[in-house]
Order: C-alpha cells, then sequence, then structure tokens
C-alpha cells in the first residue's frame, strides 16, 4: 500500500467494492449516512472507533461490522497509531471507490487536515458528492452547497483533472 490504499475488488468487475486503506491517528469522518449501499469495516491492524445509530463501537484487530444503508455512521481513530482497515462496500459502487482514491491521494499529497478533511472546499465537496454521502445536523445545512461546488468542478473539467492526475480510473 504505497500511498495507504489499495482497491482490491472494483465496482467494475464484480458486485462489490473492497478498498483496504489507513485511517491515521485522530483521521474521522462527522456522522454521516449513504442510501445506495452498506458499509462493512475489517480491523486488519490498530483500534477504530466506530459509531452507528447511536451507538459506539471500539473494534481492535479481526473485528468487523456492517453499516446498513441509511445506518448514521462514523469512524475515528482515537489513537496514536495508525488503523489499517478493508472496508467493502455492497453493492459496488465507482463514485464510492473514487472518493476514497481521490481523499487518500489528496491527504498523501499533505492536502487534508491531520482528521483526513481536504483543505480545499472544491475537493471537500467532490469526495462528499462522489462518495454519495449524506450530512447529518447542522452538516447538513452544507450539503446543498456542497453538491452545487462539485457540480461546477465536474462541468468545468476539475474533477477529471484530478482522476488523471491520481491514476484513479
Amino acid at each position: 500500500m504505497e500511498k495507504g490504499i489499495r482497491l482490491m475488488e472494483s465496482k467494475s468487475n464484480q458486485d462489490i467494492t473492497k478498498i483496504e486503506f489507513v485511517v491515521k491517528p485522530q483521521e474521522r469522518t462527522p456522522k454521516h449516512y449513504h442510501k445506495e449501499f452498506s458499509e462493512s469495516f475489517l480491523i486488519l491492524s490498530g483500534k477504530l472507533e466506530v459509531g452507528c445509530n447511536g451507538k459506539v463501537y471500539n473494534l481492535n484487530v479481526g473485528d468487523s461490522i456492517t453499516i446498513n444503508a441509511l445506518d448514521v455512521h462514523y469512524f475515528h481513530n482515537i489513537t496514536k497509531e495508525n488503523c489499517v482497515l478493508i472496508v467493502t462496500v455492497s453493492p459496488g459502487n465507482k463514485n464510492f471507490e473514487r472518493a476514497i482514491l481521490f481523499s487518500k491521494n489528496l491527504s498523501f499529497d499533505g492536502l487534508c487536515t491531520n482528521s483526513g478533511t481536504p483543505k480545499k472546499f472544491k475537493d471537500l465537496a467532490l469526495f462528499v458528492k462522489l462518495n454519495n454521502s449524506y450530512s447529518t445536523g447542522l452538516l447538513s445545512l452544507a450539503q446543498p452547497v456542497l453538491n452545487l461546488v462539485a457540480d461546477w468542478n465536474i462541468r468545468n473539467g476539475y474533477l477529471e483533472k484530478m482522476l488523471k492526475k491520481y491514476q484513479i480510473e
């Protein structure tokens, strides 16, 4: 995993998406949900806190959890060590693959905060749009703006430029 990410199985040739990646210390996602797919996390090394529907799970090596479509969830590496996990998305989702590969490449290039959030608003907008994430709470108010910014950057070729830069199909 040269850049902390490896696409293991793609929607292009499978019914699922399977990606191995590193969650750095203090990296986190805000509470969100997906309408189109479920996610399963399998911890290969390290530890990961996962919240789902108001419950908090502390996952260790070998532990797994499945987050169903529409389940409100987040993850957070609360340790000082990297966590390596495999996320499986079912049914597979090509845009989810692109979102994760895009964000991890941005992080590798130093273009994300310590918590894993893209530093540029247009990159954040593209990540959220591609990821098929829907925010909850106050963050949900930003969703329409993020979608507008992402759509504008897609129409104007920015997404294509970034996919080419990071050699993402």
